[in-house]
């Protein structure tokens, strides 16, 4: 399963959110983290729904906020049946 992850370089919480994503994901091989740099092509990052960063993407279904807990991200991978 592929999960989405929108962010800048230039964003600090992108980088924690980041961090906590590869680490809850570590252990599985069949989850596969692809980031998005939305400053490449913010217009594509529009139509896929993006309007805040850092923004995490599973299908249809998107987690983003202003500050990304561990917890809220372990969370959201549960409930998309990530975890």
């Amino acid at each position: 399963m592929t999960i989405i992850f929108y962010r800048t370089r230039l964003c600090p919480r992108c980088y924690m959110a980041r961090k906590h994503l590869l680490d809850l994901t570590h252990d599985r091989p069949d989850l596969i983290v692809e980031d998005r740099e939305i400053l490449r092509d913010p217009i594509a990052a529009g139509r896929d729904g993006i309007t805040m960063i850092p923004a995490i993407r599973i299908g249809d279904t998107v987690l983003s906020g202003i500050y990304l807990h561990r917890h809220r991200i372990e969370d959201f991978l549960r409930q998309t049946g990530c975890l």
